[in-house]
């Protein structure tokens, strides 16, 4: 992959690691749809380490995305139908999550 002339790095999802208990991100189903934390322990959401967005992914490949900021809470609520999703949170400083 290429973008602006530079090759691309391919992101490869973490699931396991010493800091997984503030990054796995873990999904819970409500009335309105889901609602997706990352971590079992709250992340930092601080100006140098902080979730830049959570997303959920369906079986057919249609991504739903909240991007957060430093401060925000580390959470985010989507209006979807009961279903199988994908939970994914893209950390700053550590990368890539999957739950």
């Amino acid at each position: 992959l290429v973008c602006c002339g530079q090759p691309m790095n391919l992101l490869t999802e973490n699931s396991v690691d010493a800091s997984k208990e503030k990054h796995v991100p873990v999904g819970e189903k409500t009335a309105e749809g889901m609602t997706v934390k990352v971590g079992s322990v709250p992340h930092p959401m601080e100006e140098k380490h902080y979730i830049e967005w959570i997303e959920i992914i369906d079986t057919q490949g249609i991504a739903y995305r909240k991007f957060l900021k430093p401060g925000d809470t580390p959470e985010a609520s989507f209006c979807v139908p009961q279903g199988v999703y994908t939970l994914r949170e893209y950390c700053n400083l550590h990368g890539l999550w999957k739950g």
